[in-house]
């Protein structure tokens, strides 16, 4: 009822106005309640400072304040303030799946991304991209095919995260968080003037602490803590007028237990597998989960891992002669990660041996356990040209993409293993380089009515050396030399390259100087990939053998998916973008609506049943990507908000996505055992998704300092999944309050609230096959509670 009654006010609140929250401006700090449309909101995704307003792409911006407002600590947090955007860690804390406008990414491979985070504007990878939002001065997800600007090509979008840069004033903060679950946080920031508008150095850091969220019903420490420790460092040169150089070196280490995992349901008996002698202690653990959705079974993992370490280094150079602007953006990124999940989410089992003392009475049974280690180096630079001569400005450039092993890298899958035997290391080193050459013009017929033409083509190349090789995880040198040796082992190279346009065409109508009307198409896509490891033993090239049960002998063929091809989409959206006064009132409202043709959509085909156990070439991870699939994707995004005062703002973001599989093929020679049918082709966006929210400024000052409380909801239809099957819908409200400039110093006190209803949800998927024993999800997070301190100087 509290929910109901929360969510009631909340939304009828918006309703009353029109729709969802807007983003506050990116600039400037408040000491109350910013009205709807107050402040400009500076945005770069056009690669040059821009008003929201007058941006022709459908944008949610949030600045530091706003992203303190609602408690956002990672990248992961931005999912219930930017409806239409989903985050999840399918697969471990590390591997990283974005979703925008129903374009996600398959847990397989090192593939790029369907929507890219670029931090400083240097795309990052999947691994390793939930970073932590400290010392943050804004983050903006763009939605929609993205690439002729710049760095990547996208499907669904980008979300660009820039960091505070160095300025020419002493000044900082310093911040502790103190929370439930004995959360611990310290976090500030300090500036530092070197040589008047010469030279200027900042330094930024974290430091999170918090127990496990998660118990663990068979022993164990449980899951889901927080153990991370980031920082910053960031130096600004400007030697001479026109000429600016930024550079920033980033740690970050996070070691921590596993994601918790709820057991949801048992698929068919183990009797089938000839393990019926389990099958109670398999109910029993059921019946435990269900009694209790906030535990997780350790499985014999001891809390398993999480184990994540980042260093990074950016260098951005611009400069500026005349209207033109030279710039170059170099990144560096170096990644290490460990992950050991009890992907099963079963107890470890135990198995009568029938023996006599002191022989022992049972050996444990693991079902399924999943482990990774990946290491590697991901380099990045990207040269612009960039114009304005008022009525036209462009920009052209160059984009260069290399990232490859750096050490020892694999999974082990540790399947129906009775008595702690090693599994084997599946080894898979995948090497992408990428090229591209675009640019983009703006040209301004009248002061209403602007043209945008942009173009990009990209050239691709992915190779890959994968196998089994023992049951240790080997580096790339090693797996090549065994390549080399020619046996019919699964072990071997495979690679795959291509090339392909993309293009934008969009026209611009300013209304009024506050109504903006545009219409834009695109074109995006994502590259050729491969699938691992090399399919060359009579298991997977059609041969025949009684191994192959489920296909009568006759194995399958999977050559013809060793490789995958180009994704493209295609889209038009239309939108508006307005701000109104009535009265004294003042408010927003951005819409944008969108079709989409996507054209040879990848999804991942499971093999459990299909190839034996033991194959030394089975697909890593039991899945292979294959281009199935023609979607078609359509959907409505609205951005509202209204300040009937300057002291309270009410909004309400929304998102509707409607995905529709036009055509699907049935690739030839695919295995009646791996079933294929609309039902299974995934759709990442839920339907529906929405954040209603008020900010309110107390007209009471205790101490002349600001109260200020802000409270949201975000609510969600079904979403993500595996194998379309998708996950149940949720409703997270959150609050937080804070008194602001105590005694007209810096000093700031607030408390906040997370999951303030205690909503039991599941975030992401983890197995949900029918054709593997047991399902698991992930379990989101409980309530939450913390008090901070934040002093500014």
């Amino acid at each position: 009822m509290r929910l109901a009654a929360l969510k009631l006010a909340l939304v009828a609140s918006a309703a009353a106005v029109v729709f969802p929250s807007w983003a506050q401006p990116v600039t400037s700090a408040e000491p109350q309640a910013e009205s709807a449309n107050a402040g400009d909101i500076v945005v770069t995704a056009r690669r040059r400072e821009e008003r929201l307003q007058d941006v022709s792409v459908s944008i949610s911006a949030f600045s530091s304040e706003a992203l303190e407002r609602s408690t956002v600590q990672t990248v992961s947090d931005v999912k219930t303030i930017a409806p239409g955007f989903t985050f999840s860690s399918e697969g471990g804390k590390d591997n990283v799946a974005l979703t925008l406008r129903g374009i996600g990414q398959l847990p397989l491979g090192e593939v790029t991304p369907g929507v890219v985070i670029y931090l400083n504007d240097t795309p990052l990878p999947s691994v390793g991209s939930n970073v932590p939002t400290y010392d943050i001065g804004s983050i903006q997800v763009l939605k929609g095919p993205q690439g002729t600007l710049f760095g990547r090509n996208t499907l669904g979008g980008a979300v660009v995260i820039g960091s505070q840069k160095p300025s020419y004033a002493f000044e900082g903060y310093v911040e502790g968080t103190y929370g439930r679950f004995d959360y611990r946080e310290l976090e500030g920031a300090v500036n530092i003037p070197i040589i008047e508008d010469k030279i200027a150095f900042r330094a930024a850091g974290q430091i999170r602490r918090q127990d496990p969220r998660r118990i663990a019903f068979d022993g164990g420490p449980g899951f889901d803590n927080i153990h991370q420790d980031a920082f910053r460092l960031s130096l600004l040169v400007e030697p001479v007028e026109g000429l600016k150089s930024t550079t920033i070196y980033e740690y970050f280490k996070g070691d921590e237990l596993a994601g918790g995992l709820y057991l949801l349901r048992e698929n068919y008996p183990f009797a089938a597998l000839g393990l019926g002698v389990v099958e109670p202690q398999v109910q029993a653990a059921l019946q435990a989960q269900k009694a209790n959705r906030r535990g997780s079974f350790d499985g014999g993992i001891n809390g398993g891992a999480a184990y994540r370490k980042t260093t990074s280094i950016t260098n951005d150079t611009s400069f500026s002669f005349g209207d033109l602007t030279l710039r170059n953006i170099f990144g560096y990124r170096k990644n290490y990660s460990y992950q050991l999940i009890n992907t099963g989410g079963l107890p470890l089992l135990q198995i009568p041996t029938g023996l006599p003392s002191p022989a022992p009475s049972a050996v444990p049974f693991t079902l399924f356990t999943a482990s990774s280690v990946l290491d590697r180096q991901y380099l990045t630079n990207e040269t612009q040209l960039l114009g304005d001569f008022g009525s036209f400005n462009f920009i052209v450039g160059a984009f260069y993409n290399n990232d490859k092993p750096d050490g020892p890298s694999g999974s082990q899958f540790t399947a129906f293993s009775v008595g702690g035997v090693p599994a084997p290391a599946v080894t898979a080193h995948v090497r992408n380089k990428n090229w591209a050459v675009y640019g983009q013009i703006g040209y301004e017929f009248t002061d209403k009515l602007k043209l945008n033409l942009g173009a990009r083509y990209s050239w691709d190349k992915v190779s890959a050396c994968g196998g089994t090789i023992g049951t240790n995880y080997v580096d790339e040198a090693t797996c090549l030399n065994t390549a080399a040796l020619g046996l019919a082992d699964g072990v071997g190279t495979v690679s795959n390259k291509g090339q392909e346009p993309s293009w934008t065409i969009g026209l611009d109508y300013k209304a009024t100087p506050d109504w903006l009307l545009y219409i834009v198409s695109r074109r995006g896509y994502r590259g050729a990939n491969v699938n691992t490891p090399l399919f060359e033993t009579p298991f997977t090239t059609g041969g025949t053998n009684p191994a192959c049960v489920a296909t009568g002998g006759v194995c399958a063929d999977l050559r013809p998916f060793q490789k995958t091809g180009e994704e493209k989409i295609t889209d038009v959206e239309i939108g508006s973008k307005y701000d109104y006064h009535v009265g004294s009132a003042r408010g927003r409202l951005n819409i944008a609506a969108y079709y989409s043709k996507y054209k040879n959509a990848l999804q991942f085909l499971n093999t459990q049943t299909t190839v034996p156990n033991g194959t030394p070439d089975s697909p890593t991870n039991g899945s292979l990507a294959a281009n199935v699939a023609d979607l078609r994707i359509w959907g409505v995004e609205l951005e509202a908000s209204i300040s009937p005062v300057r002291s309270l703002t009410v909004g309400f973001n929304a998102a509707y996505t409607n995905v529709k599989v036009e055509s699907l093929t049935v690739p030839a020679g695919l295995p009646s055992t791996i079933v294929l049918g609309e039902g299974q082709i995934n759709k990442y966006s839920p339907s529906f998704s929405g954040t209603a929210s008020v900010s309110w400024t107390l007209p009471i000052r205790p101490a002349d300092g600001d109260v200020v409380l802000n409270a949201d909801l975000f609510m969600t239809d079904d979403f993500g999944g595996q194998n379309g099957e998708k996950l149940p819908g949720y409703q997270l409200a959150n609050a937080r309050l804070d008194w602001r400039g105590i005694g007209g110093t810096g000093l700031d006190l607030g408390v906040y609230v997370k999951n303030l209803f205690n909503e039991k949800y599941f975030s992401a998927s983890s197995v949900l096959l029918p054709s593997f024993p047991t399902s698991s999800v992930y379990a989101g997070d409980p309530r939450t509670w913390g008090v901070t301190a934040k002093y500014t100087f």
